[in-house]
C-alpha cells in the first residue's frame, strides 16, 4: 500500500518537528480524522467525541498570549471544509493561534512563527488574559 501525499507530508511534518524541538515532542499532536470506517465504527466514534473539522494538529503549548496552537495542512488542491473554517475561527476567538497551510514547508514556516513567540512571551500555566 503506498501512501498519499497528505499522508507523507503529515509523517515529514511530524519528523521535523520531533527532531527541531525534542523538548516539545509529547505536546504535539496529530488528530488522524481523514480515516476510513465503517457506518457503525463512525457512530461509535461520534459518540466517543470524534467531530468533523478538526485540524491536523494541535500543539498544547502557551506561547505569546495564545493558549496553543492548531493548524490544519493541505497539499496540492486541497480545500478547507465549512466544519474547518468554523473549527479555526472559534478557537481563533478563544484565544489559540489557527491557521491552515499548504504544504510541509508553509506547516514548517507557520510552526517556527508559533515557536519565535516562546523567545519574547511564553507563559506555561496561566494566560495572561485570566489574571
Amino acid at each position: 500500500m503506498s501512501l498519499k501525499d497528505e499522508q507523507i507530508a503529515s509523517i515529514n511534518i511530524v519528523n521535523w518537528f520531533h527532531e527541531t524541538f525534542p523538548e516539545f515532542a509529547d505536546d504535539f499532536h496529530h488528530f488522524a480524522n481523514e480515516r476510513r470506517c465503517s457506518q457503525h465504527e463512525g457512530r461509535t466514534l461520534k459518540r466517543m467525541g470524534v467531530k468533523r473539522g478538526v485540524p491536523d494538529y494541535f500543539l498544547a503549548l502557551s506561547c505569546g498570549g495564545y493558549h496553543g496552537m492548531w493548524m490544519e495542512v493541505k497539499v496540492g488542491k486541497g480545500k478547507l471544509l465549512k466544519e474547518q473554517i468554523d473549527f479555526l475561527d472559534r478557537k481563533t476567538k478563544r484565544g489559540y493561534m489557527c491557521m491552515a497551510v499548504w504544504g510541509e514547508e508553509a506547516a514548517k514556516a507557520f510552526i517556527l512563527s508559533y515557536m519565535d513567540l516562546l523567545k519574547t512571551n511564553c507563559f506555561i500555566n496561566k494566560p495572561k488574559n485570566c489574571e
